[in-house]
């Protein structure tokens, strides 16, 4: 059996009441084939996770932009993985390089998330991608490899997983990754049943 489309979109940190309203209506509204054939999954910021889940078409999926590593607890700010089993959101993204960058979250505390989200029941879209820097050095490959092997030390079990290339470099620049960067990353990062590039 060939694999499932699969198109994800994040709002990072994003949006009003008003703009969500807007673009779940313009999403409610697009003609798209059935689930059989393509899995939408949309990530709002978690505060309108269950305003985004009531507004939008059933056949579409939210998902949330991160949890926690564990069970919650004195994590003031984190957002822990049984919320979402409670708000029944059945994905998370993770591995978000901004916040490789910007909070230091290293590859291993990625995929010790990974694992305890899947442990849970949700499903995980995994973002790995390279920085400008990196990609220029020659170095994707390697770095998309590093990325994805600290979630294959965690996972054996990669069927709720996609993976999606999100180079840094193309984040909110208007550069896109060409068929052949994404094709060469995804040779290394899809071991689960899906991928896309961002």
């Amino acid at each position: 059996m060939g694999r499932k489309f699969f198109v994800g979109g994040n709002w990072k940190c994003n949006g009003t009441t008003e703009e969500v309203k807007k673009i779940v209506g313009t999403l409610n509204e697009a003609k798209v084939p059935g689930e059989d054939v393509v899995e939408v999954v949309v990530s709002p910021p978690y505060v309108f996770l269950p305003f985004v889940k009531s507004l939008l078409r059933s056949d579409f999926h939210v998902a949330a932009q991160n949890s926690w590593v564990r069970k919650g607890g004195a994590y003031t700010g984190e957002i822990n993985t049984e919320m979402l089993v409670n708000l029944d959101i059945p994905w998370v993204t993770l591995e978000h390089s901004e916040r490789r960058q910007l909070l230091n979250e290293t590859n291993e505390f990625v995929g010790d998330k990974v694992a305890y989200a899947l442990s849970l029941g949700r499903k995980v879209i995994a973002c790995i991608g390279e920085t400008l820097e990196q990609c220029e050095a020659g170095t994707t490959l390697d770095v998309v490899s590093e990325q994805t092997k600290a979630i294959t030390d965690k996972v054996s079990n990669w069927d709720n997983v996609v993976s999606a290339y999100e180079p840094v470099w193309a984040i909110g620049t208007r550069k896109v990754a060409s068929p052949a960067q994404t094709k060469r990353s995804a040779s290394i990062s899809t071991i689960g049943p899906s991928s896309y590039a961002t």
